[in-house]
């Protein structure tokens, strides 16, 4: 288990020593992605100009280098860059979440630029009120999940992200250097690690305040058509054949694991307000990762929408709870499948939470 950022228990010397490696790694990163962006320069330019002329497989498939390029141009340098300068004036939490936010912002504009792709993202309604602690329990799509989960919080719910996730997420340098002071225990995701994380979740739902939001994916990891035929045949082999037959009429997600749901919710305060959230565009990004049955929806729109229930009318019965998590997940299938026609033109109050939206 890693915990972001380093315990204030740690001898100042060992604060100040990991600080200052971690700086230094930042700044190595930040030269090197500078670099590497300017070297691939060219190619991305060409890419951007051929795209509109290729047929429409070849266009999709041109859209996935584009985008990665915007989120390393956007999202990693800004959040390395930031990084350095809040860690020389030793930031508090509001700070890091603002550089969330402003992360997500530009590789928003640099997406929409270089890729052609659109956001229509709603807000909360009604908003939540500040005062009261957030769960949001949302779908695991496809690449990009853990930064939509932090930019989605700071940018949207303007809250504090906590969570828990895989420690492989570390990897990418822009998301590492925002975990300086973004709040996230790392796992490895193994058996040992799977039971420390689900101690964890119960830990950090009864530690959950005001002003914060804490982020969960019941599906566990990334969809694609194998998982869901594994996780199925799962459920099978261990005899929640209803469940399975619930799971194999939902074909754009995968079941959601209840373990983790239940360990969040009851440990939460009972006023804490519990917003299910749903997302679709990024997994399209990878179309072979999706099944047959899966709706083809417009390639170059990303979708974000919330569903909002109070934690203390949630059920607690183990049975009617995974009847109420397989409900939502039912709920949030057959919107999947909604926005798979054509989309429409915005409505006035869809323009008015794009507006509002900072990311």
């Amino acid at each position: 288990m890693h915990r972001t950022p380093p315990s204030p228990g740690l001898p100042r010397a060992a604060r100040l020593r990991a600080g200052a490696l971690a700086a230094a790694r930042d700044a190595l990163a930040l030269g090197a992605l500078t670099v590497f962006l300017l070297l691939l320069a060219p190619l991305l330019l060409l890419l951007g100009l051929l795209r509109p002329l290729l047929p429409g497989r070849a266009a999709a498939a041109a859209r996935l280098p584009l985008v990665w390029a915007a989120y390393l141009a956007g999202f990693s340098l800004t959040a390395l860059a930031g990084s350095l300068r809040l860690r020389a004036r030793r930031a508090g939490p509001d700070d890091w979440r603002l550089l969330t936010a402003r992360a997500g912002r530009r590789f928003r504009r640099l997406t929409e630029r270089w890729t052609g792709l659109r956001f229509r993202i709603e807000l909360p309604d009604p908003p939540p009120d500040p005062g009261r602690p957030v769960v949001v329990l949302a779908r695991h799509a496809g690449i990009l999940n853990t930064q939509l989960a932090v930019v989605a919080v700071s940018a949207v719910l303007g809250r504090s992200p906590r969570g828990i996730a895989k420690r492989c997420v570390a990897l990418e340098p822009g998301l590492r250097a925002l975990l300086r002071g973004v709040p996230l225990v790392l796992f490895r995701w193994n058996r040992a690690g799977r039971a420390a994380a689900l101690a964890e979740l119960t830990r950090q739902g009864r530690e959950l305040g005001p002003g914060q939001a804490f982020w969960l994916y019941p599906e566990g990891t990334n969809y694609s058509a194998a998982r869901r035929a594994g996780s199925i045949a799962r459920l099978r082999a261990r005899g929640q054949h209803a469940l399975a037959e619930r799971a194999e009429a939902m074909p754009h997600l995968l079941p959601p694991h209840l373990p983790g749901a239940r360990a969040v919710l009851a440990a939460v305060d009972p006023s804490a307000l519990v917003l299910v959230c749903g997302h679709t565009g990024p997994e399209r990004l990878l179309p072979w990762m999706l099944g047959p049955g899966y709706a083809p929806g417009p390639g170059d729109l990303v979708r974000l929408r919330w569903w909002s229930y109070r934690a203390d009318q949630l059920p607690t019965d183990p049975e009617e709870f995974t009847d109420w998590l397989y409900g939502r997940w039912e709920q949030l299938d057959a919107w999947i499948a909604d926005t798979a026609g054509p989309a429409s033109p915005p409505s006035r109050r869809r323009r008015r939470t794009e507006d509002l939206d900072p990311a």
